[in-house]
């Protein structure tokens, strides 16, 4: 899992988690969830990093649960 967290999307999500105070919340949630399709995408057909796909998985619940709070 330390290699999911040196991928780019990881950054994108960890920034949009940790600021949740800012007014540009939901756009760091859009850019996140971006970042996590393109690398889904990317590893469309590569059979390996499981860890990394339930990482997104989880990554992107709560960054739907995000979009839910007002």
């Amino acid at each position: 899992m330390i290699e999911a967290k040196c991928e780019p999307w990881f950054e994108v999500y960890a920034s949009a988690v940790l600021h949740l105070e800012s007014e540009r919340t939901m756009e760091r949630v859009d850019a996140a969830d971006a970042a996590i399709q393109a690398r889904l995408r990317y590893l469309q057909y590569d059979s390996e990093h499981h860890e990394e796909r339930q990482l997104m998985k989880d990554a992107q619940r709560t960054l739907s649960f995000l979009r839910r709070c007002p």
